[in-house]
């Protein structure tokens, strides 16, 4: 009797619980569904603010999609937690023998894989043309830990010798894209730099690396080095650093750990070889931006960007906050009936939160899909150089939960205000006809969202214009040389099978070949040009030390570059004299140094006649001429130590023309492609084009940055403009009886729009204080992300206050004409 008296007790419980629960589930269905109706009878104010949120939760999606790409996703291998990149302190790369030594003596790591991206000549059988690739080691995708599409990859135990192995290993993406998907491509030979390699698989779609930036069309064992960089061996020289590292660390072994690991062998490592490893340090870093060096600004960018974003959410939802008071407003009539039937306020502001969350929803749903548009679009624009630079930034599920948390948070927490005043309506009042809309307390409120939103898009439309002034300027800098009028064509001798002699040769005929083009002015080639992507360092070390230690060397950029060189690409010659056609093998060493190479290294302002050596113990070089300092590797550089070697002495089958002509770029670019292709029909140019289009490379991140500010400036112009227009229509429409009386007994239209644009331009001028405050505020972040941009460009700031003030008088316009078209008759019977 007492187990079941229980049991009806327990049954009793759970139907009140199941009844109030459908109670709540239905209530909760009928909120939902009367806010649709609601709102679908309103699509103007409907539509306006789903637009505002679909902006401001669509820029931050994207944004994030951007961070989730190169800061939250991990890469896509197993368990890749335990991946970590291995960076020497003060660079990325390290030498080939070293990587090996690291890896045979290392008790911290399951294994440790050594990764170089390399150019190279593909023959997919349509023609030559030039790829990149990784040259990685034998143990790369068994480390990483990662499975073939197709086929299998190669093992530690294919890559021991130099030349015995070739292998290759298609990515996803350059077997679609260069052998059109080609089912049976597994066991085909292709050639690569006009040798034979079987593809040996495929790599699954998701994997390009270990790299999240570079998408490689091929990966090639190591050991093939020799012949994937022809004239440039380097795999037995302890000298060269051309080896990315990274490992995947034991089960229980923490980073610390391994980093003393590590330490410990460089230390052995600098007593064995002090010659060039004396003071080696590692330091392990997340993989996929190059450690440190590329992580950090990475990781700074993104986070700016994200914070910029977050401002451009903050004023759409300043705009939707602004909107539900002025709603609310009108709808006092309809919530004092519902408070004076018996609804109870918390019921009141239960369905007007309900409203404003199938709003922000909607607006979320929105902006998710514009941003899962954009992210696909992104993920496949390709960088405007000749390099595979490109992101995988598609929507997942950390995105889609981002922006649904973004939309519910956004409507809570700015729909509260405004549902909770709305809920303090005095009934009694609304009903006798009283007006209780136009409050101190509540225009106040509106007042201060209004100053928000001016505020907030002051400092986004500052950023927009002081970058693009920024971003102006660079364009205008000296660069220490002068690439108007000057085209540039490059080949790779050595992928195409030439060796030294008959490079050296082949140069000489395709310099020849254009020197004697029309229109041509003068014609020179070299390894590479100021600003490109390919640049070389090398450790300087000046003749007045006797027994110089590794330490001692200072790191010097360094071109290769024949006689002409200087006055093709306009470098001025400040000092001696220019290379000659006599400064060949057969004569001593010879450079050309910039002034910061004579006072940092040299330490001296006169240069010529003075002695350096390539490392320690090269031969001495005699200095014959000086020229002035500019840009080479990126435009925020402070001067750097540049040399310029004779090319006639030091070959490098990397070429590069360069040709500054009368005509135009495009033209000449034609003319030298023929030219070349009568020398050799089957050698592939790259990055032919105008210098000018070469340098896009340089001016890239400023040209990004300043594009995305200016898209968010234009986000912020927009959400200001409808907040404005909002606030002075409903100024308008709450003060059209008091409009009237003052029009009846004689105001003039002026004094009508003074009344009705006098506290519009006094928040305007309220906002844009707080604006300029701020934006001064934040300027350095500004200009790190824009180099030349300066946060305090008097030109720049008096033109976002003017802007301001523009806006909001255009957009309070059309609510200040229909006061001034405001009938006194009609508005005495207002209400």
């Amino acid at each position: 009797m007492h187990w079941r008296r229980k049991r009806n007790e327990t049954d009793f419980a759970k139907e009140i619980y199941e009844g109030r629960r459908w109670l709540w589930w239905d209530q909760a269905k009928r909120d939902v569904l009367y806010a649709v109706r609601v709102l679908s009878r309103n699509p103007g104010f409907t539509l306006v603010a789903v637009l505002s949120l679909a902006l401001g939760i669509g820029a931050n999606a994207l944004v994030f999609s951007v961070v989730n790409a190169l800061v939250l996703r991990p890469l896509p291998v197993a368990d890749p937690d335990r991946v970590v990149f291995v960076e020497p302190l003060g660079g990325t790369t390290q030498s080939f023998p070293n990587y090996k030594d690291l890896r045979d003596r290392n008790q911290a790591f399951a294994g440790l894989i050594g990764y170089r991206m390399s150019p190279m000549e593909l023959d997919s059988g349509a023609g030559a043309s030039r790829i990149w690739g990784y040259l990685a080691t034998g143990n790369y995708f068994d480390v990483l830990g990662v499975a073939p599409a197709m086929g299998r990859f190669f093992h530690q135990d294919e890559d021991l010798r130099p030349g015995a192995s070739p292998y290759a290993v298609l990515s996803y993406t350059g077997w679609q894209m260069r052998f059109g998907a080609d089912p049976a491509i597994v066991g085909k030979v292709i050639r690569i730099n006009r040798l034979p390699y079987t593809v040996l698989g495929v790599a699954p779609p998701a994997f390009h690396g270990a790299e999240l930036f570079f998408w490689p069309d091929v990966w090639v064992p190591m050991m093939m080095q020799a012949q994937i960089e022809a004239g440039n061996p380097w795999l037995d020289n302890r000298a060269t650093a051309n080896v990315w590292i990274a490992g995947r660390l034991k089960p229980g072994v923490s980073p610390a750990r391994a980093t003393a690991n590590l330490n410990a062998i460089a230390a052995e490592l600098g007593r064995q070889y002090p010659w060039p490893n004396e003071g080696l340090r590692f330091n392990l870093a997340k993989p996929g931006l190059i450690g440190d060096a590329g992580g950090r600004p990475v990781r700074a960018f993104t986070l700016g960007l994200l914070a910029l974003a977050a401002l451009v959410l903050l004023a759409a939802c300043a705009n939707l906050a602004s909107l539900l008071m002025a709603r609310a407003s009108d709808r006092q009539r309809e919530i004092a009936i519902r408070l004076s039937i018996g609804a109870s306020r918390g019921r009141v502001v239960r369905q007007m939160l309900t409203e404003t969350l199938v709003l922000s929803i909607a607006g979320g749903a929105a902006g998710i899909w514009l941003a899962t548009l954009l992210s696909r679009l992104l993920s496949q624009w390709h960088a405007p150089f000749d390099f595979p630079v490109q992101f995988n930034v598609s929507a997942d599920w950390r995105v889609l939960g981002f922006g649904l948390a973004a939309s519910i948070l956004a409507g809570a927490i700015f729909g509260s205000a405004p549902a909770w005043r709305a809920s303090r309506t005095d009934a009694n009042a609304i009903l006798k006809g009283a007006q209780t809309g136009g409050g101190r307390t509540r225009l106040a409120f509106r007042d201060v969202l209004v100053v928000l939103q001016v505020m907030l898009c002051f400092v986004l439309v500052s950023g927009c214009l002081v970058s693009l002034r920024g971003l102006q300027q660079a364009l205008a800098m000296d660069l220490g040389f002068r690439p108007r009028g000057v085209a540039v064509a490059g080949f790779e001798l050595g992928l195409a099978g030439y060796n030294e002699e008959q490079g050296r040769s082949f140069q000489r005929r395709a310099w020849e070949a254009v020197d004697q083009l029309p229109g041509v002015q003068s014609a020179a080639w070299s390894n590479s040009v100021p600003l490109s992507i390919d640049q070389s360092r090398t450790a300087i070390y000046p003749e007045d030390q006797p027994n110089p230690r590794a330490a001692d060397g200072t790191n010097a950029i360094f071109y290769q570059v024949s006689p002409g060189f200087l006055k093709t690409m306009g470098i001025d010659l400040l000092a001696g004299r220019d290379f000659g056609w006599h400064d060949d093998r057969s004569s001593p060493p010879v450079a050309i140094v910039n002034l910061a190479f004579a006072k940092h290294v040299l330490h001296t302002d006169r240069p010529l006649g003075k002695h350096f050596r390539n490392g320690p113990k090269g031969p001495l070089t005699e200095v014959i001429g000086m020229v002035q300092d500019g840009k080479y590797e990126s435009l925020t550089e402070s001067r750097l130590p540049v040399m310029f070697k004779a090319i006639l002495q030091s070959y490098n089958n990397t070429t590069t023309l360069v040709v500054r002509s009368s005509l135009p770029e495009a033209r000449m670019v034609r003319q030298m492609r023929q030219a070349i292709a009568r020398l050799d029909p089957n050698l592939p140019l790259y990055g032919a084009g105008s210098l000018e289009q070469m340098l896009g490379f340089a001016f890239f991140p400023s040209r990004a940055a300043a594009l995305v500010l200016s898209a968010f400036g234009l986000l912020a112009i927009m959400l200001a403009v409808t907040g404005i227009h909002g606030l002075v229509s409903y100024a308008v429409a709450r003060r059209v009886r008091e409009i009237g009386i003052r029009m009846a007994i004689g105001a003039r239209p002026l004094q009508v729009l003074r009344l009705v644009l006098g506290r519009v331009m006094l928040l305007l001028a309220a906002g844009s204080a707080l604006g300029l405050v701020l934006a001064m505020a934040a300027g350095h972040v500004l200009a790190s992300v824009v180099y030349q941009a300066s946060p305090r460009d008097p030109l720049a700031l008096a033109a976002v206050l003017a802007a301001i003030l523009l806006l909001g008088l255009l957009s309070s316009w059309a609510p200040a004409r229909r006061a001034l078209r405001i009938q006194p008759v009609m508005a005495l019977r207002h209400e």
